[in-house]
């Protein structure tokens, strides 16, 4: 039997514990991380003794509780010990079935009964640089070299800068609203200031390029914002600052470029010689939502986390 357990009712202890001996990457439901992104607005689908957990992540709109998942986070899903189809099959269903679902990714381990819809990642596995370099396309490796006019003017600075927010701001990508932009600047910031993750900013001449936040996970380090100068005043840029991160942090943990559907954003990604993994997701259009609505009134408004 599946449960539904508000926030200010989970046994955190248990949870953890439960991210500890599961077979799937778990990075993301870190409760510390995951307080971050979804400022608290999360709460757990679990199964026995927290043998099965399954976080969430909502939005409160219009007095209802959207699933939406949270600012930076790309995948959550189901954790277990052991990973079963049949068992994750029930949470999804669980979710679309009692929730207003917008989007709920799942991780790249979860494997289910039925067809879902997939989306696409991208990771190196841990490696010397030496070694990564070598799997750049011809291309890439044309690309990061420091040739030319750049030669002593570029700057790869670890510490943020008051003055370094407009670049935040006016380059950020992406989003629809100020209000987003704001939201996103004030995560990074939270993020920063808890010792979560690796800030790296390029300068060329003393003016920002490119904008680089890591999240550093146990198993792995993700992209998790990768903001460049418009329009570019070398379009290397990009690909300098991954060459300069993936020499700081391709040995010890896996590199994962957190995908795109955009197929340029995808070369970009296996040009450097990232491979590719899919991950489950569930959306509704909002015509089934809509239905959704007015077949569950009752569940929706009143689970008031």
């Amino acid at each position: 039997m599946i449960k539904i357990v508000k926030y200010d009712q989970i046994d955190f202890a248990q949870y953890s514990q439960c991210l500890e001996n599961a077979c799937q990457n778990a990075d993301y439901a870190d409760k510390q991380f995951l307080d971050i992104v979804s400022n608290r607005q999360w709460f757990l689908l679990v199964r026995g003794d927290y043998e099965i957990v399954m976080p969430v992540s909502y939005v409160r709109k219009y007095g209802l509780t959207f699933i939406l998942m949270p600012k930076l986070c790309q995948q959550l899903g189901v954790f277990s010990k052991d990973d079963d189809s049949e068992v994750n099959q029930q949470f999804y269903d669980f979710l679309n079935q009692n929730f207003l679902v917008l989007i709920y990714a799942f991780n790249g381990d979860n494997h289910f009964a039925q067809a879902t819809e997939k989306r696409t990642s991208y990771f190196l596995k841990k490696d010397n640089y030496a070694s990564i370099k070598k799997n750049y396309s011809s291309h890439r490796r044309r690309n990061v070299r420091i040739i030319g006019d750049l030669v002593g003017h570029i700057i790869l600075k670890k510490e943020w800068q008051e003055s370094d927010k407009s670049f935040f701001f006016k380059n950020i990508k992406g989003t629809n609203k100020e209000e987003d932009n704001q939201n996103y600047f004030e995560i990074f910031e939270k993020l920063l200031d808890n010792n979560i993750g690796h800030l790296r900013i390029l300068e060329f001449k003393k003016e920002i390029q490119s904008f680089v936040y890591l999240y550093e996970g146990k198993k792995n380090r993700y992209l998790s914002l990768f903001i460049n100068g418009y329009p570019l005043t070398n379009p290397n840029f990009p690909s300098i600052m991954i060459d300069h991160c993936l020499q700081d942090f391709c040995e010890d943990k896996n590199f994962d470029f957190m995908g795109s559907e955009v197929e340029n954003v995808a070369k970009f990604n296996e040009r450097f010689g990232a491979v590719s993994y899919q991950y489950a997701a569930l959306t509704n259009s909002k015509i089934t939502l809509l239905t959704n609505l007015m077949k569950r009134y009752r569940i929706i408004t009143n689970f008031a986390p």
